[in-house]
């Protein structure tokens, strides 16, 4: 994998809004892109909301997961400014996709897939112990989840597969927190079962880690 870093978190916005401005320009049409909740899901919707108005009109988002309990993450995405966007009337609520169990989220191949790492290697809500999983529907439903909420749904790792194998993604370690879990996967001696993001690496996809953790910082 390919690693790109960062001087400080703030900067994946820009690193963001250019690889957007690159990719609205090389592609006509409707452009899918697929986003975490959390903190990093602010940078990437304010990267999103730099588009000239013709170009956002043209991208549909997809949350990758969402909480059933507490805030949701969908809530991170409008008060990042999405939220103000849509009320504007320069993105409209048709272009946002939320997962809904028994449901697909998505019958178009994602162009670009950003995911916050959690301190264990979860991304979306696969957690360790997730994989092998035993569906092949797009979206899971997740009701005993290691971390608050317990209710949850995702993308599968069977969705990962059907929607994001052939699109860059990249996998966001920002913060201390994650310097464990960005070691771990570096090292290669651990797959999915105990490291979900190691899915990324061993079923080959175009990934690159972004991180704002300096090599051998602890």
């Amino acid at each position: 994998m390919d690693i790109l870093t960062l001087h400080t978190p703030e900067k994946l916005k820009e690193v963001v809004h250019e690889d957007l401005k690159q990719l609205v320009h090389s592609k006509r049409g409707k452009i899918s892109l697929a986003l975490p909740g959390g903190r990093s899901a602010s940078y990437l919707v304010q990267s999103l909301l730099l588009l000239d108005p013709a170009e956002l009109n043209r991208i549909d988002l997809y949350l990758v997961d969402e909480r059933l309990e507490g805030e949701l993450n969908l809530d991170t995405l409008l008060s990042a400014g999405l939220g103000s966007a849509i009320e504007q009337g320069v993105f409209l609520n048709s272009q946002l996709h939320i997962p809904k169990a028994g449901s697909i989220l998505s019958h178009d191949q994602f162009d670009r897939v950003y995911l916050g790492i959690g301190e264990d290697g979860h991304f979306a809500s696969l957690f360790p112990g997730s994989w092998p999983e035993q569906t092949e529907e797009q979206v899971r439903l997740v009701e005993e989840s290691p971390k608050p909420p317990k209710r949850r749904v995702t993308l599968s790792y069977s969705g990962f597969l059907q929607l994001a194998h052939a699109c860059p993604v990249y996998l966001l370690f920002l913060g201390s927190a994650k310097q464990e879990a960005l070691a771990r996967l570096q090292e290669g001696k651990e797959g999915a079962s105990t490291l979900p993001c190691a899915f990324f690496r061993d079923q080959q996809f175009d990934a690159t880690i972004v991180t704002d953790l300096k090599e051998g910082s602890a």
